[in-house]
Formats: structure tokens, sequence, C-alpha cells
């Protein structure tokens, strides 16, 4: 299985393109490790290419998008927008079909709360831009954490260990 992920960054503004240049790098290490969580989900069995779009953008962008699709008036880290309501691999199956190509939806991160969130947590703004990337994911597979306390511990794990695995992996190429 291949996974694509392709990144856009919302109104780039002066100084901006060495930090969306590293996190253009980082790409390749998301579609492997999004690639590799996905091998084990029984939705994915047979599929050869998946894709996710993954949008930086800015405040205003986001709060604008946050109050037409969640009808929430305030700008927010992370959107997800998925094509499928739930592709968790503890979700049973029930389409047959098994589709080769699949687009799980699209993503879209904030730049100015990732790097105010990134000196809170005291941690790169690649890393947290990889933090909110994961979170957005398994939101993207169904995984919701507003849902219950349960929901959220589940999601808090598979985030925990996917962000974890991609972080070891930076740490190897550098």
């Amino acid at each position: 299985m291949k996974l694509t992920i392709a990144l856009y960054d919302s109104g780039i503004k002066k100084n901006t393109s060495k930090v969306s240049t590293e996190i253009s790098n980082l790409i390749p290490i998301l579609e492997k490790s999004f690639c590799l969580f996905l091998i084990k989900n029984p939705h994915f069995t047979g599929v050869k290419n998946v894709s996710i779009s993954l949008t930086l953008c800015g405040k205003r962008k986001i709060q604008t998008m946050n109050l037409k699709y969640r009808k929430m008036d305030k700008a927010t880290d992370v959107l997800s927008f998925p094509v499928f309501e739930n592709l968790r691999p503890d979700y049973k199956k029930t389409d047959p079909e098994i589709l080769t190509q699949l687009e799980l939806g699209d993503l879209v991160i904030c730049k100015e709360i990732a790097k105010a969130q990134a000196r809170e947590f005291g941690i790169s703004y690649s890393e947290e831009v990889i933090h909110l990337a994961v979170h957005g994911f398994l939101h993207l597979l169904g995984f919701d954490h507003e849902i219950s306390s349960k929901e959220e511990m589940i999601m808090e794990r598979y985030e925990s260990e996917l962000v974890k695995k991609i972080y070891k992996k930076i740490k190897a190429i550098k």
C-alpha cells in the first residue's frame, strides 16, 4: 500500500518558506507511518493507494471553516474532513467492495496556533504539526475524543503511539 499526503500552504508570507520546507521534508515520514498504521486495519485490505490532503492556513481561515462546518466561532488547531464516516479497525466493515484507491479526506492545520502550542509544550513547530496531523488522521478514520471519556482514551492511546513512532523516525534521520 502507498499513502500520499498532498501538502498545501495557504497564505504563504515572508520568511515562511523555510518552515514550509521543513514540514515538506517530514511528509514522507508521515506517509510511511500512516501507511503502516493502516495496513493492520481490515478496511484497507486490497487498497493500493490512499491519499490525504493537508493544508496549513492562518487563524482567520480556520475560524471561518470552524464556524461554517462545526458552528463554533473560534480558531482551532486542526480540522478534519473525512470522506467516510467510520474506518476504525474496531468498526465492522459492511461494504464487501474492495477499493484499490481511497481518499481519506482533508486536514487543515492552523499555523499560528501550532506555533503557539509548540512554544507552550516546549517542542518544535514541526513536532506540533506532526502531532496535529496524527490527531486529524485519527479523526479521518472515525475516532472522536469528544464522544466520551472512553473514546478519548482510545484515541489518545493511538495518537501517543503514532506520535512516538514518528518522533523516533525523525530523530533517527537527524
